[in-house]
């Protein structure tokens, strides 16, 4: 992103808000989370797309580990508030470690840290840059995509909308 603040201009939100509001809240809820998840979506796949790739893994580092590891997720904060939300990150080892009960896949994927290749601990050193690398804003670019993912969310949420209305 180079430093450089950018603006995002979205047209059709009144709308939109105007007919959630009419709707009951847990299929309110349904329908903005399956729209949030459908335009996070959009900008997971440029982050993707702009993450460095090794050529050749090495003995603590795999080629795409940090590719496969960047996620979209519903926000737990957002789901305490009673709201709905989604967020784009690295998903670290750690929280997938936590989500199984497998003790093999626990084994297979090894111990959290620097000595495990599977582990993408490393993803704030090639966003952010250190003192010997220069940054390279995976995510930070990816976020151009917000217009491009407001647009996908306005259109998901409203067919959302009318297939639930006709429903009932």
């Amino acid at each position: 992103m180079n430093g450089k603040p950018f603006e995002v201009e979205v047209k059709g939100l009144d709308e939109l808000k105007a007919a959630l509001q009419q709707m009951p809240d847990r299929i309110r809820k349904r329908a903005v989370a399956k729209a949030l998840l459908a335009a996070g979506r959009i900008v997971r796949d440029e982050a993707r797309a702009r993450v460095p790739v090794l050529s050749k893994g090495t003995k603590y580092r795999l080629p795409g580990v940090l590719k496969r590891a960047i996620t979209v997720r519903r926000s737990k904060t957002a789901s305490r508030q009673r709201m709905v939300g989604v967020f784009i990150n690295v998903r670290p080892l750690k929280s997938v470690l936590a989500g199984t009960k497998s003790a093999a896949r626990k084994a297979a994927l090894g111990p959290v840290g620097a000595n495990n290749p599977n582990d993408p601990f490393y993803w704030q050193y090639v966003e952010f840059g250190t003192r010997k690398m220069r940054a390279r804003h995976f995510l930070a670019d990816a976020a151009k995509k917000l217009p491009q993912a407001a647009d996908i969310f306005i259109a998901m949420a409203s067919a959302e909308i009318n297939k639930l209305n006709t429903k009932a």
